[in-house]
């Protein structure tokens, strides 16, 4: 058993999900941990969307405790983790977060991340990230791209052992400054601030100006109806801006 940072750390060849795996290894630490996978099988993302696990890329899963009140916000800080990790690597403005948590590189998706409760008072944290190679999807929601894609050459265990790090940063920066801190480094870093975008929920989408997030984490559009709070959905560019 491994150590990154001060939590514990275990590394598998392969595995059919690092979410559920990790749940294994919190089984038997009963503690704070962290799990990756050279490839996964079966990986997934929101609403059962399929994560594809070729290897080069990085595939882990954090399991840690968080108070149910506030798990909008570490959606948030998950994806800012992503964005300050992957701003080592690349110009700081490429790289944007788009609501609540995927990360963005010129209007590409590089990452991904997915929450599962776990046991007790755990949630299961887990992140894809395109580091060498960009997945072969079928219907894509959005353009996908990899580090590789800009010249970057690294390897998934020096973006994890960063990833590590920014997380610990930040997590430690909210519990003393509390969710005002990731909310508004979270605005600076929006993808589409400010702009004319939708919102697909389903067979429904809503439409208007990406303007805030509210005290939960949720995106607040202006829309031709007033203010509306947003707490799941897909985000998209709007094909028309008039």
């Amino acid at each position: 058993m491994e150590k990154i940072e001060n939590w514990f750390y275990e590394d598998l060849e392969q595995t059919s999900s690092t979410n559920d795996a990790v749940l294994d290894f919190l089984a038997k630490i009963k503690a704070p941990c962290i799990l990756s996978a050279r490839t996964q099988t079966n990986g997934r993302g929101r609403l059962g969307r399929k994560w594809e696990g070729a290897s080069g890329n990085l595939y882990v899963s954090f399991a840690y405790p968080i108070d149910i009140s506030k798990i909008g916000h570490y959606v948030l800080l998950s994806g800012l983790a992503v964005l300050e990790t992957l701003k080592v690597f690349l110009s700081k403005n490429l790289v944007q977060v788009k609501w609540p948590n995927d990360v963005f590189v010129e209007g590409k998706k590089i990452s991904g991340i997915l929450f599962e409760k776990g046991p007790q008072d755990y949630w299961v944290m887990g992140i894809g990230i395109n580091i060498s190679k960009v997945p072969t999807l079928l219907n894509p929601m959005y353009q996908i791209t990899s580090l590789a894609d800009f010249g970057v050459t690294t390897d998934r265990t020096k973006v994890l052992k960063i990833l590590v790090k920014q997380f610990d940063f930040l997590k430690t920066q909210y519990e003393k400054y509390g969710y005002s801190y990731i909310k508004s480094l979270w605005l600076d870093n929006a993808y589409n601030r400010g702009k004319k975008v939708t919102i697909k929920q389903h067979d429904r989408k809503i439409e208007g100006v990406l303007f805030d997030l509210d005290a939960n984490g949720g995106l607040i559009l202006k829309t031709h109806d007033g203010e509306k709070h947003m707490i799941a959905g897909d985000l998209f560019i709007r094909e028309k801006n008039d």
